[in-house]
């Protein structure tokens, strides 16, 4: 247990610096201190880099330049969000695909700038820029929220995750080397069969794993496979889940299974870490110091304490500036504070996509929580999924674990779906051996066909 605390203090700060020639472990350093800022110095900082953004997109993005000047603003002026919300100032991910690269500054170098593409769940992926030291202020972020939740820089850690394949010996070996030396054990996120996830609870042991990181599917379905083979489970400090939504009834059982407890996050590939957990589980800590994170209703007016649209303004990324950018989620803005004494302020929860709603004839749009409540107890079922093939009809995919018969399975399924079929729904159930993950190893407990059309 020697290395996490020689990596921290030494290696870490050595290979960013010396060897890398990066500004991770720098800004790490510099921006730590910043989630224990007053509120009022937190806000005046937010309003002075909204105010060089809007002024150097103008300048130099040849979208805000024609979409500022078609809207009358002064853009030497804008100190506060509410001047663009009230502007109708907004960026959607089909007016990123459409805008190209006249989302992109004119200072930099396409081809030299880092770049990342969304999941595409809901549709066309986005490709996002941002140059390589943003990168590396957004890797400080993430490793500053982990500091939160009793996890420093070097602590042994397993990550559960998708990944690109390495087909050369030479890469993957390298890439072994990587993450030895970072002290993590790295595991497909792809393979999660029941044999494949006992045989990580035993990886996980081996390598003496503090904390876990991983999407919420992989560790739920460990979870699963731990109480029922009545195996020992490693023992952790912490579960770090991110990338699909955190259920109630998700948490529960892996923290049960686990005997530890279980820290949301929430990230996208366009900002990186957006908010976190602390250890008081109060709400997710938003990162204020480099975004601007509203909640609004359909009409765009900021809402406290009620679901509502997620809109993002990036204040560091200039290379493709994401202005009051409706990301596609839906959450709920707290207005508490938290207890830790951290003054970033919370987001209760994020609840969702706006996408993920099943429609009816009548023009009702029934909450993909409906089937979390129905079906997330269903006996003899590993996984499921709800897709709503047309207006009149639903498929639920079952995954079965092999403790229930066929029949008894499907009659469950539409005795708690009822609400459904007397509304004129038909029900099919359909078995497979391996419900398939999205591509970047994601599971989605329901897809809406109709709302791709």
């Amino acid at each position: 247990m020697l290395y996490s605390p020689l990596y921290r203090k030494f290696l870490f700060p050595f290979y960013d610096r010396v060897i890398k020639r990066r500004n991770i472990y720098n800004y790490y350093r510099q921006i730590s201190p910043r989630a224990w800022l007053p509120l009022e110095e937190l806000r005046r900082l937010q309003q002075e880099k909204l105010r060089r953004l809007v002024a150097y997109s103008a300048r130099q993005v040849p979208f805000y330049e024609r979409l500022f000047a078609g809207k009358g603003i002064d853009i030497d002026r804008v100190d506060s969000i509410d001047i663009l919300r009230k502007a109708g100032i907004s960026l959607t991910k089909e007016m990123v695909r459409a805008a190209g690269d006249d989302l992109l500054s004119r200072e930099f170098d396409k081809a030299r700038l880092h770049s990342n593409a969304t999941s595409g769940s809901t549709g066309d992926p986005v490709t996002c820029y941002m140059t390589y030291d943003n990168w590396c202020m957004k890797v400080a972020g993430k490793k500053r929220t982990e500091d939160w939740v009793g996890k420093p820089v070097g602590t042994r850690t397993t990550m559960i995750w998708g990944h690109k394949s390495r087909p050369s010996l030479r890469m993957r070996m390298k890439y072994a080397l990587y993450w030895k030396f970072q002290n993590y054990q790295f595991l497909s996120a792809f393979n999660i069969g029941e044999e494949s996830l006992l045989d990580y609870v035993e990886k996980i042991k081996r390598h003496r794993s503090r904390f876990i990181e991983s999407y919420v599917t992989v560790v739920y379905l460990m979870a699963q496979a731990i109480v029922k083979h009545r195996v020992t489970p490693p023992r952790l400090d912490g579960i770090l889940i991110g990338a699909e939504r955190l259920f109630d009834f998700q948490k529960e059982r892996i923290e049960d299974a686990f005997q530890c407890p279980v820290f949301n996050r929430y990230g996208s590939s366009e900002f990186m870490s957006i908010a976190s957990e602390c250890k008081e589980q109060q709400g997710l800590h938003i990162n204020v110091d480099n975004l601007w994170v509203e909640v609004v209703d359909d009409q765009d007016r900021p809402v406290v304490g009620e679901p509502g649209h997620i809109v993002i303004t990036d204040l560091e990324n200039k290379a493709l500036p994401f202005i009051r950018y409706r990301i596609g989620d839906l959450g709920i803005m707290s207005a508490e504070s938290c207890s830790c004494g951290r003054t970033f302020p919370l987001l209760q929860d994020v609840v969702g996509r706006a996408a993920d709603t099943f429609k009816t004839e009548d023009g009702r749009e029934i909450h993909e929580m409906f089937f979390i409540w129905k079906l997330d107890r269903m006996p003899g079922v590993r996984k499921f999924q709800v897709v709503q093939k047309s207006l009149k009809e639903a498929q639920v995919n079952v995954e079965e674990d092999g403790t229930l018969s066929r029949e008894k399975i499907s009659a469950f399924i539409v005795e708690k779906l009822e609400e459904l079929t007397s509304q004129g729904v038909s029900i099919s159930v359909n078995y497979l051996d391996q419900i398939p993950l999205t591509k970047v190893g994601k599971m989605k407990f329901f897809i809406s066909e109709i709302s791709r059309s």
